[in-house]
């Protein structure tokens, strides 16, 4: 078992790691995917779940295909043990969405530590700000499940 000061020590160092990272996240970043995560990383979004550092890799070149610009601007941390909460703003331009325009998207992610690395991240954002609400048929869709939500 780590030592309390020397796995807190550790695990600000990962946060560091993280922000840099995800600074200016493009597919120049994935070369570093295993300075960040663990090689047995489990990687869960509201999309998809992946298992492992390659399949970690896989789906963030597959999810950045196309995509103009994406970084994170991070506000918030909390940590405690092995485990930490960041609060984060995506920040996501991709031309197929909302005309090409910069999308903001909040959301917040679990992290849990290993060997100095991430072993689990678990992101927890809204979808339809991602991506329904941009694209026009889901659009509309998506603003008439919200008005029937909502009373008059």
């Amino acid at each position: 078992m780590r030592d309390d000061k020397a796995s807190s020590s550790a695990d600000n160092a990962i946060i560091e790691r993280l922000r840099r990272f995800y600074d200016n996240f493009d597919d120049g970043a994935m070369a570093q995917l295993g300075e960040l995560y663990h090689a047995d990383v489990t990687f869960i979004d509201p999309v998809h779940q992946v298992q492992g550092l390659q399949a970690l890799q896989d789906y963030f070149r597959h999810t950045m295909q196309g995509v103009d610009k994406c970084q994170f601007d991070f506000s918030i941390e909390a940590q405690q043990g092995r485990h930490a909460f960041v609060q984060w703003d995506m920040r996501l331009q991709h031309p197929k969405l909302a005309g090409g325009h910069e999308i903001v998207v909040a959301g917040v992610s679990h992290l849990e530590f290993d060997d100095d690395k991430i072993i689990l991240q678990r992101d927890y954002y809204d979808m339809g700000a991602m991506v329904y609400e941009h694209v026009p048929v889901m659009r509309f869709l998506t603003r008439k499940v919200k008005q029937r939500l909502v009373p008059a």
